[in-house]
């Protein structure tokens, strides 16, 4: 069984240099190199990140050959939760976290803007909402309920309400295993999913071609190059770099991004 790990915050493309990627778990995954009919084993730690490039992994999962078993060793927050619905075993170490929510956007505009936005949204959780149900069988609207009041769960709480398959008390011996039952501080996690949305506001633009320009978008005069582009500035705590005067991305932009449909289950 091939062993992956996935470590960081969950996005459609690389900016900051530790973004989970579906490019990048694709390759790991079909890659040349692998033989991608092998029983993949996945080590989960994400606060979470992009709600359409996690389906586009979630689907990229479901569609492996193999058996897939992913194991959250430290935290699966957000949109990390609907990546880890695609395994054929879910489990969570002791001391790890799990935590569903409400999605959010940045947006900006006016007021037919800003209720497309809450059109948006909606469409967002009703997707999540299909996957978790896949797998998870309480009611959609109990679901909903816990989204809306941010809902953390330790492994034995997740393991109750129907999210994972089991806890992995005994895969892993010595030190290992030592280090995989110490509890996540929760605290530090939270600040950890606060710190995407810091992030995701700080982050440059990335119009396309046709969106419906009435939601802001950037000047020409607007740095459009990743952070590691732009010099010791953009390696900078979120307090010292200079935020663009009017924080936001297009709201046809996101319509493109939530393309997130319920996947059909893999037949077995």
């Amino acid at each position: 069984m091939r062993e992956l790990h996935l470590n960081g915050y969950i996005d459609d493309d690389v900016w900051f240099g530790d973004e989970i990627t579906p490019e990048g778990l694709h390759e790991v995954l079909y890659g040349e190199e692998n033989e991608f009919s092998d029983d993949v084993h996945i080590r989960l730690n994400s606060f979470g990140g992009s709600c359409n490039a996690a389906t586009r992994m979630y689907d990229d999962i479901r569609a492996y050959p193999g058996n897939v078993h992913i194991t959250v060793s430290g935290t699966a927050a957000s949109a990390a939760t609907v990546l880890a619905m695609a395994a054929d075993r879910l489990e969570m170490t002791p001391g790890s976290l799990w935590m569903i929510h409400d999605p959010s956007i940045i947006a900006w505009g006016n007021e037919r803007d800003l209720t497309e936005a809450i059109g948006l949204l909606r469409a967002c959780k009703e997707s999540i909402l299909n996957i978790y149900a896949v797998r998870c069988k309480k009611g959609r609207g109990d679901l909903a309920a816990m989204m809306t009041a941010t809902s953390w769960m330790d492994a034995k709480a997740a393991l109750a309400e129907g999210f994972i398959d089991g806890i992995a008390e005994d895969m892993n011996v010595g030190l290992s295993k030592i280090l995989n039952h110490r509890s996540v501080d929760i605290v530090e996690a939270e600040a950890k999913v606060k710190a995407w949305l810091d992030r995701r506001r700080l982050q440059p633009s990335r119009p396309e071609k046709g969106d419906d320009h009435t939601s802001f978008v950037p000047s020409g005069n607007d740095q459009t190059t990743r952070p590691e582009e732009q010099g010791e500035a953009a390696r900078s705590t979120p307090e010292q770099i200079e935020q663009p005067e009017i924080p936001g991305t297009p709201i046809a932009q996101l319509q493109k991004r939530l393309g997130l449909l319920m996947p059909a289950r893999r037949s077995s």
